[in-house]
């Protein structure tokens, strides 16, 4: 019997107390349930068998609260009877050896069949460049095909008694990593290759103060009942349904343009997949919530409101990537207002500056830069005449 109504919405206000943005609570919930669902449920479209994992990495700045929440997933996980959780800092030989020992065995004695096998590892990594230290082409195209669970072969290091041959594989994954890492990580055209497509890029800037001196916890039962929870929903099994209205709203979505479409041109590649994207999501949705198998329009709104909520914060992503970092964004303003100081011979009007910092960074990223810059002296505030607040370049030796 469940003891929340809502696993998702639990873990959300449970993690209430930690230096953590709210999107990344809010994912971290849903990459925790479709890693509990493994291939145990699943949805029909268009004569194919669709499951609920989810590759998820968590993106931003240092600092933001990104392990602590992966930390939490992976307690979580390593909590459910029999699941299995990779190591952290593992080669792609090793995942595989990982993945082919992974086996689960699912006994329905009065069902036909009576026994389900299949292989499902969870992988979570606090830092990406960990488990990714380089981008190895080999490594990314495995991760890429046992995304959707084919069957996946590896006759070069199979053995007469360890063969390598998994019918039914499955990879969830949740990790965390900078703008700067990515930066560094990715060769150009990664965006247009199939791993990224298949990836929730979940970013966020924001930074979350909490009290220096008070020790703040989370509910131990609430804890303990998102606990219990999850190991009901990672023993639920079989087909997902959809009810007429909520079938008829997400044809419709398809059908129609699957509208608002991310713009940026780096998300091409991963556009294509958004139905698939929702279609996981829902089942998400549903195993939160329920255990009858039943995705409701409820379900679906829910689904699509993560997966546009998410979706606007992408395009952020590549103005991190960009900009070099903190650093080089504020010497290249401090040079941008020292030139325009030199040139007019008065204070730079904040529209200005603020115009400069919105085409490098994300914008919730602005007032913190120039907020930085005055603390460290590098701009001065002053008050222009007709104009408002404007900022007045300081010599780097100030």
């Amino acid at each position: 019997m469940r003891l929340l109504n809502n696993w998702i919405e639990s873990f959300f206000d449970y993690t209430e107390y930690l230096p953590s943005p709210e999107l990344y609570r809010k994912w971290v919930a849903i990459a925790a349930v479709a890693g509990a669902l493994e291939r145990r449920v699943w949805v029909k479209s268009q004569n194919a068998l669709l499951y609920p994992n989810l590759y998820t990495i968590l993106i931003g700045p240092p600092g933001v609260g990104k392990s602590v929440l992966t930390v939490k997933v992976e307690e979580l996980w390593r909590d459910l009877p029999d699941h299995y959780v990779a190591s952290s800092n593992i080669t792609k030989a090793a995942l595989m050896d990982e993945l082919n020992a992974a086996v689960r065995t699912i006994i329905r004695p009065k069902e036909t069949p009576a026994t389900i096998t299949f292989n499902s590892l969870k992988i979570l990594s606090n830092e990406l460049g960990v488990l990714l230290p380089a981008y190895e082409g080999e490594f990314m195209s495995t991760l890429t095909d046992l995304y959707d669970g084919s069957r996946y072969a590896e006759r070069r290091r199979a053995t007469k008694d360890n063969p390598m041959d998994i019918p039914r594989p499955q990879f969830n994954l949740l990790a965390a990593t900078t703008p700067g890492h990515l930066h560094d990580f990715l060769p150009v055209g990664a965006f247009d290759q199939g791993f990224l497509s298949r990836c929730f890029l979940i970013y966020s800037g924001d930074i979350m103060l909490r009290p220096l001196f008070t020790v703040a916890t989370g509910s131990d039962d609430l804890w303990k009942n998102l606990r219990k929870d999850l190991r009901v929903i990672g023993n639920m099994y079989g087909q997902m349904k959809f009810t007429p209205e909520a079938a008829e709203a997400i044809n419709t979505w398809h059908m129609t343009g699957r509208t608002p479409v991310p713009g940026h041109p780096k998300l091409v590649n991963y556009s294509v997949r958004r139905t698939l994207h929702l279609l996981k999501l829902c089942m998400v949705s549903c195993a939160s919530s329920a255990e009858d198998l039943v995705i409701t329009l409820e379900h679906y709104t829910e689904a699509l409101g993560w997966l546009l909520e998410a979706e606007t914060f992408m395009p952020d992503i590549f103005k991190s990537m960009n900009s070099g970092g903190d650093s080089k964004v504020i010497e290249d303003c401090w040079y941008f207002c020292f030139q325009r100081y030199a040139q007019k011979q008065q204070p730079i009007p904040e529209f200005m500056v603020f115009q400069f910092l919105q085409e490098r960074v994300p914008s919730h990223s602005v007032e913190r830069m120039v907020e930085m810059m005055l603390r460290a002296n590098r701009l001065k505030a002053v008050m222009l005449s007709g104009v408002g607040r404007a900022f007045k370049p300081l010599p780097k030796n100030d």
